[in-house]
């Protein structure tokens, strides 16, 4: 449970930056003058996933926190406890290129990407669940046996 609360608080706040920028972006290439529809929800994808993977693999691989984490005393680690890589990292939180399906102008694509994204995460809760040692989810195995610890 505290890891998904973690990744709630990593969530809301991730999509809070996110829209912030989106609104700002969005004016900016409205104001531009045309049909900005599809450039927006292109960049906006884009930039979703830059934010996203920055966030993590920032705060993954210089503290192994990130601050849903530090919010409930969790920590994200390598092997034997060495600090993440920024190649597990990006491995950890792959599902997040899902999101670029918003970028195929088919529609509902972006409504599957967001599917598959679910998908994912549900898939990652029960590998987690099932792991009764380190309790490590599908990504953790993914990015080369990370592990998530409680701290204090």
């Amino acid at each position: 449970m505290d890891r998904f609360l973690a990744r709630l608080i990593d969530g809301i706040l991730l999509t809070i930056v996110s829209f912030v920028i989106g609104i700002v972006l969005a004016a900016i290439l409205i104001g531009s003058g045309g049909e900005a529809n599809y450039a927006v929800t292109a960049v906006g994808a884009i930039l979703g996933l830059l934010i996203s993977f920055g966030y993590y693999v920032f705060f993954e691989t210089t503290s192994g926190q990130t601050l849903g984490k530090m919010a409930m005393k969790l920590k994200v680690v390598g092997p034997a406890g060495a600090p993440v890589t920024v190649e597990q990292s990006l491995k950890r939180n792959f599902f997040y290129v899902f999101g670029l399906l918003a970028l195929v102008p088919l529609p509902g694509l972006s409504f599957v990407g967001s599917l598959v994204q679910l998908g994912i995460y549900v898939f990652i809760a029960v590998t987690i669940s099932k792991d009764t040692q380190l309790r490590q989810g599908f990504h953790d195995k993914l990015a080369n046996e990370t592990y998530v610890m409680k701290l204090g």
